[in-house]
């Protein structure tokens, strides 16, 4: 992706050339050293499913949790961030103290009021396969994951829907949360069963999400909804 950098206040505006950080599922990042510090460039791409607009009201109703990257400011095509210190973590090497800040953190995000609409998971699905040319291979995973999500009573807990190590940052024991393009209202177990997939999180750690968690009409739901995130996976690959 080529860098499409606005122009910026002479506070924010790069010294040197920007540095190509990386580039994920759809955005890319490019570090700025500035008059006012390390800044990171988020350049918006076309990820599947992804909802830039959303990403940049939620991000600045949650400045005030220490969880959240700070925004600096928004445009069209993208947002300027502080750099966070800190690295990609690895599960085996977290300590019990660094688990438990993580629990908390999703719990607190899960609690946080939001009147944005509930992701419609069915138009979500239906154009994450519109995307694919309707591709008549992935029709049956499709319809399973639609009648899986139709099950669901309505869900508007705020969802970050993107768990996972590449998303998150930790410096000692602070973490930050990332790459807010999904996130919604909706259903929280999504994001349990990408924690459960990751940490492989011990009975203790699974009743400790549950008391904030919906209940569900599943025998099952730990594995039922790993099984649907593993679906909905193999979905938004083949959108690729």
């Amino acid at each position: 992706m080529r860098l499409n950098l606005p122009p910026l206040a002479t506070e924010f505006s790069p010294l040197q050339a920007p540095v190509f950080m990386a580039e994920g599922s759809g955005n890319a990042h490019w570090l700025l050293h500035t008059p006012s510090g390390s800044l990171v460039w988020r350049q918006f791409g076309q990820a599947p499913g992804s909802d830039h607009s959303r990403e940049t009201w939620l991000l600045q109703q949650l400045q005030i949790h220490p969880w959240v990257p700070r925004l600096i400011q928004s445009f069209p095509s993208g947002l300027l961030f502080e750099q966070v210190p800190g690295h990609h973590p690895d599960a085996p090497g977290l300590n019990p103290l660094q688990r438990e800040g993580l629990l908390q953190l999703v719990m607190e995000l899960w609690q946080q009021p939001c009147n944005l609409p509930a992701l419609n998971y069915e138009d979500l699905l239906f154009d994450y396969w519109q995307k694919t040319g309707y591709a008549s291979p992935v029709q049956p995973l499709l319809e399973q994951l639609n009648k899986a999500a139709a099950r669901w009573p309505a869900l508007t807990q705020l969802t970050h829907h993107d768990l996972h190590a590449g998303n998150l940052l930790l410096e000692n024991n602070h973490w930050v949360l990332l790459d807010w393009e999904y996130a919604a209202p909706g259903n929280p177990w999504i994001d349990a069963a990408a924690l459960d997939r990751w940490l492989t999180l011990s009975d203790t750690e699974k009743k400790q999400l549950e008391i904030l968690l919906p209940e569900l009409s599943l025998s099952d739901p730990w594995q039922e909804m790993a099984d649907w995130l593993e679906g909905l996976d193999q979905l938004w690959q083949v959108t690729r």
